[in-house]
């Protein structure tokens, strides 16, 4: 292959660490698209991704081959001139979209703009790349969760209806329409979708730069801040590396077979439970402390939950209730009974030396780097016990039951 690779979200997580991979595994020059507002701030904001991700020592030839592109997916055509359109039209070989808005609260429409608008952009590209021959693949990074509410094992090929009350956020909503968009289009632009669940940290270093799903209530138990935790159900949390992520989308990508296909990237039938995630933070804070530091957050179940957070929202501080719209968020992870199969990706990973991770062996690595780099805030006093910064009523037996 002698064209280019184009990058949407390089500046991010999971784009940035494939970022790293394709300047290591690939000779082809990368075109990475980034919101600025001239060329100079794309080059600015290349540089200061490059020297994280490679260090200010990396080679020159490396960045050489990055063209940093100010663009703008929510726009037309990502917001390019028709010359640069047609110049990425005729040079660009393979796409991998990973540009999107992890947000759980915006309202739809905002949503849409990146998740699906955005998305409908970025087809269009590799589309007029296909009409001059040679287009090699659209790689397309969505999420498990956009299988929604569902219950039970679910296939990655599964996506449910397109109603509000099938997800529990519009995150989840506008990354399946997003590939209902796609599926639609598989006869036009070859396209393979990769599905991972909640993304962490490096597995052999726990290094991180997106500190929130998982980690937020990490931090609050960690801080002495999450007394109380909500749960229901199953309460699986599904968390897959982030470097499993990215060699895993570079091992399936690589198959002429995974054309048209649709991957979960997920611990599937290993996922941790939210306990599971609690229980890990204070084991961390114990090897720390070189001492066993007890847990002292309790899960509770929909209906105590919801007496606790009603009560604290009438009488609690103005701290209190910010914490809990913070929180409110995740609660719908904490109830979650939805297992990603990855029955269907285990053979096409272990052709490549892969295998779904189990997050029992990697976790603490996760939890600890965490820890040593307090949730990436700047450091702080260590916490007052997490109960006693919650009113009498908040410690009542008939509240602490699920």
């Amino acid at each position: 292959m002698t064209g280019k690779i184009l990058l949407t979200g390089a500046t991010g997580f999971i784009g940035g660490e494939l970022l790293r991979r394709l300047l290591r595994r690939d000779a082809r020059p990368i075109v990475c698209p980034v919101r600025a507002a001239t060329a100079a701030d794309a080059a600015r904001r290349g540089d200061e991704t490059l020297d994280a991700l490679l260090g200010r020592a990396a080679p020159a030839r490396l960045r050489a081959r990055v063209e940093w592109l100010a663009a703008d997916v929510e726009r037309p055509r990502l917001g390019l001139d028709d010359a640069t359109w047609s110049r990425l039209a005729a040079e660009v070989d393979e796409v991998y979209h990973c540009a999107a808005s992890t947000r759980f609260d915006l309202p739809y429409d905002e949503a849409r703009r990146i998740n699906v608008d955005g998305t409908r952009e970025v087809h269009a590209l590799a589309e007029a790349a296909c009409a001059r021959g040679g287009f090699r693949r659209l790689h397309h990074v969505s999420t498990a969760y956009a299988a929604g509410q569902v219950q039970g094992e679910v296939d990655a090929s599964f996506l449910p209806d397109d109603a509000p009350a099938n997800f529990r956020n519009t995150y989840e909503r506008t990354k399946a329409e997003a590939e209902r968009l796609l599926r639609g289009a598989m006869d036009r632009v070859p396209t393979t979708v990769y599905r991972p669940s909640i993304v962490v940290g490096d597995s052999r270093t726990g290094k991180t730069t997106s500190w929130n799903v998982v980690y937020f209530p990490m931090r609050l138990a960690a801080w002495g801040r999450l007394p109380f935790v909500s749960c229901g159900g199953r309460s699986l949390l599904d968390v897959v590396p982030v470097d499993f992520v990215a060699d895993a989308i570079l091992a399936l990508g690589a198959r002429d077979d995974s054309r048209g296909q649709t991957y979960h990237l997920t611990s599937g039938e290993d996922a941790l439970t939210v306990q599971d995630v609690i229980d890990n933070v204070y084991a961390g804070l114990s090897r720390r402390a070189g001492r066993e530091v007890p847990v002292a957050t309790r899960a509770l179940g929909p209906l105590p939950w919801g007496l606790l957070t009603t009560a604290l929202r009438l009488l609690g501080s103005e701290r209190t209730r910010r914490a809990l719209d913070g929180f409110d968020v995740y609660v719908g992870y904490t109830r979650c009974d939805t297992s990603f199969s990855t029955a269907r990706e285990r053979a096409p990973l272990a052709d490549a030396g892969l295998a779904p991770p189990d997050p029992r062996q990697f976790f603490a690595t996760i939890t600890d780097y965490a820890l040593a780099h307090n949730f990436g805030k700047a450091r702080r006093p260590e916490p007052a016990p997490a109960r006693a910064a919650l009113p009498a009523f908040a410690l009542s037996p008939a509240l602490a039951g699920s």
